[in-house]
């Protein structure tokens, strides 16, 4: 089953399921292009695109993934993206647990800790000219795979292509232990973006002004509004203008939904 990426600020949905908490996004050209706004979840993600690009928006720095590129995004990271009609992008999410060993590793530990809270500076873009593109390449083509099958012998052969990846990442200075701690300052920002969108989220129906999200970082409408264009590369207006649209949109989907058994 083919899913989509959700649109919503704050993820709320479950990837996977309580028992296998993993599961693969597929986004192969289609007609409409997509933009999922800024959010975040508790599960690691790795992304490839194999065809265009995407632009993405990943707390406070603006990345774009050119054909063929892989990243993987820690948890609880701010990120959304802009998918073209002409791209092909793939993604793999799972929860820390779901692969961590039983026995104490010190390596695993440590690379998976970080990876989960987030606690680290965005790892590089692999590329072709990288040379363990190939190899992680086809170990998520092969983790997508097995997700999508869902049987017993499938879960485990999924957990164990993404320790592969995880281990040749680390291997190769991908993840490196040397660089496990996020600056302070920048994770304060993390935050108080976190604690501004979910104040949007909650009031963008109703009446709200750059003067108002401004107050709830304590900052001049002038300084909020470079903020906010740096982290979510839309300005404040073109943010709420496309929240609403979204949820028209959503109620529209949801409307025909509930009326279409009806119509003969």
């Amino acid at each position: 089953m083919v899913k989509t990426p959700s649109k919503d600020l704050k993820e709320k949905i479950r990837h996977g399921t309580e028992i296998f908490p993993m599961a693969g996004y597929l986004w192969h050209q289609e007609p409409f292009p997509e933009r999922v706004h800024l959010h975040w979840h508790p599960e690691i993600e790795i992304i490839r695109v194999l065809k265009g690009s995407c632009d993405l928006q990943i707390n406070l720095t603006e990345v774009k993934l050119t054909a063929p590129s892989i990243l993987i995004i820690p948890a609880n990271m701010l990120h959304g993206l802009y998918l073209p009609t002409s791209c092909s992008e793939e993604a793999l999410l799972f929860n820390a647990s779901s692969v961590a060993l039983s026995a104490y590793d010190e390596v695993e530990n440590e690379i998976l800790e970080s990876l989960s809270t987030g606690n680290m500076p965005l790892p590089p873009v692999i590329t072709l000219k990288d040379k363990i593109f190939t190899k992680i390449n086809a170990l998520i083509e092969d983790a997508l795979n097995f997700v999508f099958d869902q049987s017993p012998a499938s879960r485990l052969k999924t957990k164990a292509r993404v320790l592969e990846i995880l281990s040749i990442c680390y291997e190769t200075g991908y993840l490196s232990r040397k660089a496990l701690k996020i600056k302070s300052n920048v994770k304060d920002n993390q935050q108080k973006l976190k604690q501004l969108l979910t104040y949007v989220d909650n009031h963008y129906a109703g009446p709200i002004t750059i003067s108002d999200a401004a107050a709830q970082l304590g900052v001049t409408n002038q300084y909020f509004c470079r903020f906010f264009k740096k982290a979510t590369g839309m300005s404040f207006t073109e943010y709420l203008n496309e929240l609403l649209i979204t949820t028209v949109l959503k109620m529209q989907a949801i409307s025909l939904e509930f009326l279409s058994p009806n119509i003969k």
